[in-house]
């Protein structure tokens, strides 16, 4: 990418960025002040949970504590009128420009200085998208927490029943960019981790890198009769509350939030069947896969 054509990047990012701030402005004020029926899994008063479910919705920056690549969690409903439901909509559709505009630069990397930690000034290459957010003094932007849209529902809601599991996810990345992530980290195990990485024999092209046990929010719901699309049931991401119009009978529908063990208890699903068992590096959590499916040996 050259010089010009990041400039250019640099200023769409800026203009969606004032769009998506806008538009996110408005909808919370919005919703703040209307009358509405409101539920959250923490709070029993409607008060208390809108307020909750406004922070959750509005909460788009890293605090000091957050770990990198996690989003906040809300489980929770409430019903708005007809302009809420508009202005969601399109907060929803700033989301996904925001989206694309910053999917456009995820395959680009620059070289920039950065600190070292001991006083002095080293070379990294860094994401073109977190070395722009940073020029925009924007570089506390959680973007997993910008992308999740507002899950709207259409229809008179009548049951909202929550799961929550544990499960892990699994990315197949090629020997490159599991080397570009190693360049990048700040761990001091990363240039051991790299070294093994360049041992690995020419045939491994691809390795598995493993987030985690990370909590998987989904939300089933009834509707009184069918919503827009014909449907009497669907089930929903819900990581984030949900929005429901409140319909002539502006009664709160029956929701069921999961148990304290819900989650907690439940066995993760790992893919030992493809993976080694133990990482193949100390500073990711990367797996080697096995030569052969366990089935193919036997």
């Amino acid at each position: 990418m050259t010089a010009i054509d990041r400039d250019r990047a640099k200023s769409a990012v800026a203009a969606v960025l004032r769009d998506f701030e806008r538009s996110l402005e408005r909808f919370i004020a919005t919703l703040s002040h209307q009358d509405t029926l409101a539920s959250t899994e923490e709070f029993t008063s409607g008060r208390e949970s809108l307020r909750r479910i406004c922070e959750s919705y509005a909460t788009i920056n890293y605090a000091s504590e957050d770990e990198p690549n996690e989003s906040p969690v809300c489980l929770g409903a409430v019903g708005v009128n007809a302009a809420a439901i508009a202005q969601a909509n399109d907060l929803n559709a700033v989301k996904a420009q925001l989206r694309d505009q910053l999917k456009a630069l995820r395959p680009y990397r620059v070289r920039v200085p950065v600190k070292d930690g001991q006083g002095g000034r080293v070379v990294k290459s860094l994401p073109l998208v977190r070395v722009v957010l940073r020029e925009l003094q924007r570089s506390d932007l959680n973007v997993l927490a910008a992308y999740r849209k507002i899950p709207v529902l259409t229809g008179r809601v009548s049951r909202i029943v929550y799961t929550r599991a544990l499960t892990r996810a699994v990315y197949r990345k090629s020997r490159a960019e599991i080397a570009e992530l190693l360049e990048a980290s700040n761990r001091l195990s990363a240039p051991a981790d790299l070294k093994r990485l360049q041992g690995l024999p020419p045939r491994e092209t691809h390795l598995a890198l493993v987030k985690e046990h990370y909590a998987n929010v989904r939300a089933n719901v009834w509707f009184h009769g069918l919503d827009a699309r014909n449907r009497g049931r669907v089930m929903v991401a819900a990581e984030l509350p949900l929005l429901y119009p409140l319909g002539r009978s502006k009664e709160i529908p029956e929701i069921v939030y999961p148990s304290a063990e819900e989650g907690s208890a439940a066995p993760a699903r790992h893919r030992t069947g493809k993976l080694e068992e133990n990482p193949f590096l100390d500073s990711l959590a990367v797996y080697r896969y096995r030569p052969s499916p366990p089935h193919a040996r036997r």
